[in-house]
């Protein structure tokens, strides 16, 4: 799967860009990274980390839509007490751009619940295609891989100090590196022209 952050908001920062008015960017961020948050919650509990019963229909609906409302309020009331970064650098802008946008987040709960699940069903599907396992109906039909054998190929393992047994590199783990950089690219490109153009942050 793309990174958590900022990749999977890339891809729905499209979304927020172009009809600002239809969506509360704070719940549609958070949304974005909503199955790996119930996952990753339920993973501290059971000792290990992957994909779930976060990353299914059913898990949305009944685990990610009251999780997401809470890191949501949190998410702004934290943004809200954070003091801009001085500096004329792209990261200080990046930082100031991004707490701008969450602080000014507001809308109606309709509003804040449809972001939520657009940004979590945009996760799944993004997940799908790169990760190549469908969890959906999680809990009545385990997870099952959907792509031909090839796609589960093991080229070689990197090893990692926090991981024995190593990142198997193969053709998913490919295509995860490449949407990462996609994702990553499309969240922060509109940010770096606006640096360059000289607009004050969160414009």
């Amino acid at each position: 799967m793309p990174m958590t952050f900022p990749s999977h908001q890339g891809f729905v920062a499209p979304l927020w860009r172009c009809w600002p008015g239809r969506f509360d960017v704070a719940a549609l961020c958070v949304g974005a990274a909503l199955p790996d948050l119930v996952d990753g919650i339920i993973g501290l509990w059971r000792g290990h980390f992957g994909q779930g019963i976060g990353h299914s229909l059913v898990g949305v609906a009944v685990l990610g839509l009251p999780v997401g409302m809470l890191a949501r309020h949190l998410v702004c009331r934290a943004v809200r007490r954070l003091t801009p970064l001085e500096g004329g650098g792209f990261p200080s802008y990046a930082w100031n751009s991004g707490v701008a946008t969450l602080a000014a987040a507001a809308g109606p709960w309709r509003k804040v619940v449809m972001s939520l699940v657009v940004g979590a069903l945009a996760h799944l599907l993004f997940d799908l295609v790169s990760h190549g396992h469908f969890p959906w109906l999680i809990p009545w039909v385990p997870k099952v891989a959907i792509y031909p054998d090839w796609w589960y190929d093991e080229w070689l393992r990197l090893p990692l100090p926090w991981k024995p047994e190593g990142r198997k590199l193969g053709p998913h783990a490919t295509i995860w590196l490449l949407l990462s950089l996609w994702g990553a690219w499309l969240f922060l490109s509109p940010v770096w022209q606006a640096w360059r153009a000289g607009r004050r942050p969160g414009q």
